[in-house]
């Protein structure tokens, strides 16, 4: 039995990816509003501010589309599952500083290059490396999945030249920028604009020194799928139009400044995003522990009476979602379902996954507080003639809740946690928000804002538990 529900699991995880990564027949239709995926921590691209969608791809993507006369939303992605959000339906585009690399071109259809940039070596100031062969033995830092990552593995025996002959990489820009001033790498891989955006926020250009030689230029294009050939001729057309005009210097200008700059940019107010974005992960938290929780001990009450076959099926249901990771059910759920028919706009998809997630957890718990109560009990409702839901409601569930709370009280703390993995189902949640302000100000601070607000999240849980446990304990 145990090898049917590996087997099972595996298919699932390779069927979806499959799929994923198949080749979609959807098309734009005319008059309708097309969709701009966007990662909305990728400043100065594309990024959340105050609530509103901003950055240099924005703006553009405003003018380009009003030349169109098409209507046009942003939608927040996780900037990993971008060619999956493409391909199900979920966006139309992928538009948020997006390089144009031959892996990339056999995944989509680029539009014409609207921005170069210079992929370099960025080091300290006071550093020995004066060229890309001084990096041997050191240790060199980038961006995960990103086009610097592919400049880098794209030069001959560099990777294996580097300290421990790998390049170590982190998800945002930040991060890679963070590695270099602590000291922890040598020297990072960049691209310049992006680099020249964060030292107009930081005012630390004047640390830090760009190498003269470099991996090339590196061009930045949106992608589109491969069946909309029509549109993007006219895309194309509309994009030409706005980069030859001064609209599109005035834009350019706008977000890349030059490299050298060394006043910090004003301290912009980091708590309120953060708080509006409580607002989500509050809401996930709360409509998550009100229903999984009576959901969990519903299915541990029906496990206990029902026939072999309905225990069986909840065995299986209960270990497919113990046994692996919630992450990965949320990517299943939200990116493979529609594969089967089955699309779930990205709010319900989360709140169905944490759901069934968290209960297959509470079944286990309320089944071992039923287990732990003495069998004698039980049989003495049926001597004493006792209805049964009048002997659960008034003997059993009382000692069950008894038994059980401190470990529902785990549960209930994990989920507050939890909620941050809706991330990948591009909801700004608010440790996404918190990213978001760190790459939007080249600063660490938001995370630890981060930290505060979960904290005090968590303590006013901590506290609340508590004092059921008091009244509880009778």
């Amino acid at each position: 039995m145990k090898k049917w529900f590996n087997l099972l699991i595996l298919s699932v995880l390779v069927f979806v990816p499959l799929q994923a990564s198949a080749q979609s027949n959807i098309t734009i239709q005319p008059d309708e509003t097309v969709t701009v995926g966007l990662d909305s921590t990728f400043a100065p691209y594309g990024f959340l501010k105050n609530g509103e969608f901003t950055g240099f791809d924005v703006e553009l993507a405003e003018e380009v589309f009003t030349e169109m006369g098409v209507d046009y939303e942003f939608q927040s992605i996780d900037w990993s599952m971008k060619e999956a959000e493409l391909n199900n339906g979920n966006i139309d585009m992928i538009w948020n500083g997006y390089s144009k690399t031959p892996e990339r071109e056999e995944l989509v259809l680029f539009s014409d290059n609207y921005v170069e940039g210079r992929v370099g070596v960025l080091v300290k100031q006071d550093s020995d490396i004066q060229s890309i062969n001084d990096l041997e033995g050191l240790k060199v830092a980038t961006q995960e999945g990103s086009s610097q990552l592919e400049a880098i593995m794209q030069q001959p025996g560099l990777v294996e030249s580097l300290d421990g002959g790998r390049v170590i990489t982190f998800s945002s820009f930040n991060e890679v920028l963070q590695e270099l001033a602590t000291g922890r790498v040598d020297a990072i891989v960049v691209a310049d604009l992006v680099t020249r955006y964060y030292f107009s926020q930081n005012g630390q250009a004047a640390d830090y020194r760009m190498l003269d030689e470099d991996f090339g230029i590196t061009p930045t294009a949106v992608g589109f799928r491969k069946s909309d050939t029509a549109f993007v001729e006219e895309f194309n057309t509309a994009l030409n139009t706005v980069m030859n005009s001064d609209v599109y210097d005035e834009i350019e200008g706008r977000w890349f400044a030059t490299l050298g700059g060394d006043e910090a940019a004003d301290e912009a107010n980091m708590l309120a995003p953060l708080l509006e974005a409580a607002k989500t992960t509050l809401f996930v938290f709360f409509v998550v522990l009100i229903i999984s929780i009576p959901l969990g001990l519903l299915i541990a009450l029906l496990e206990q009476r029902a026939p072999t076959w309905i225990k069986a099926i909840i065995q299986v249901y209960v270990y497919v979602f113990r046994g692996s990771p919630l992450l990965l059910q949320l990517m299943v759920v939200y990116f493979g379902l529609p594969f089967l028919g089955i699309t779930l706009e990205r709010v319900p998809a989360a709140l169905a996954t944490m759901i069934i997630n968290y209960a297959a957890y509470l079944v286990e718990i309320f089944r071992g507080g039923l287990n732990a109560i003495p069998q004698g009990q039980y049989e003495s409702l049926k001597v004493l003639s006792i209805n049964k839901l009048t002997g659960y409601r008034r003997v059993i569930l009382p000692q069950l809740w008894n038994i059980v709370m401190p470990s529902v009280g785990n549960e209930i703390i994990s989920l507050v946690k939890d909620t941050s993995l809706i991330y990948i189902l591009g909801l700004d949640e608010l440790l996404k928000v918190g990213r978001s302000l760190s790459n939007q100000h080249a600063s660490m601070l938001p995370y630890l804002y981060v930290g505060v607000i979960y904290l005090a999240l968590t303590g006013i849980v901590t506290l609340v538990l508590n004092q059921i446990e008091k009244k509880l304990d009778y």
